[in-house]
Order: structure tokens, then sequence, then C-alpha cells
């Protein structure tokens, strides 16, 4: 799939981006950093939009690393889980080809 050119509306900015992925999927991640923006803005009530954007996007980091953590613990426990399956196998195995 090639990159696409998408319009979309950030803190009423207007940007062209290309995106690797549909255009649907772009504008759902433009809409989303947007409510954050938006969400950030009314709780801090800061004028300063370069501040206002640069703990958005922060925020929106952490959202990914906690993400991405409990992934990968998850990840970590089917490695066990899978682990086990083998191990019972090979003993399901062994007591087949010994008896």
């Amino acid at each position: 799939m090639g990159s696409e050119s998408v319009r979309v509306r950030i803190f009423n900015l207007d940007f062209v981006l290309k995106s690797e992925t549909d255009a649907e999927t772009t504008k759902q991640v433009a809409q989303y950093v947007n409510a954050r923006i938006a969400e950030l803005q009314t709780l801090t009530a800061s004028s300063d939009n370069v501040k206002v954007a640069v703990l958005s996007a922060l925020n929106i980091a952490g959202e990914l690393f906690e993400t991405k953590a409990k992934y990968e613990a998850e990840a970590k426990k089917v490695q066990a889980y899978e682990e086990k399956i083998k191990s019972i196998t090979g003993k399901i195995g062994a007591e087949k080809g010994g008896g």
C-alpha cells in the first residue's frame, strides 16, 4: 500500500499528511489528537498553544508507553503458557511412545 495524502484539522490548523495507513485511520488519529489537545487546553486554561501541544503529546506518549507495557506483560504470559503446553505435550508424547 502506497502513501496517501489526507487533509486533517488539528488545533484549528489544517494539515495535509502523507499516510501509510488508510485515510480513515489517519483521520481517526487526528481526531483523537485534536480531542486530547482540546481537553488539555480546557484543563490548563493556558493560552500558550505550544505548551498545550507539547503537554498533549506527552500525555499521548504516556498512554502509548502504558499500553506497550501491558502488551509486553501479556506477551510474556502467552509465552509462559506456550512453554507449559510444549512441556505437557512432550510428556504426553513420551508416555505414548514409552508405553
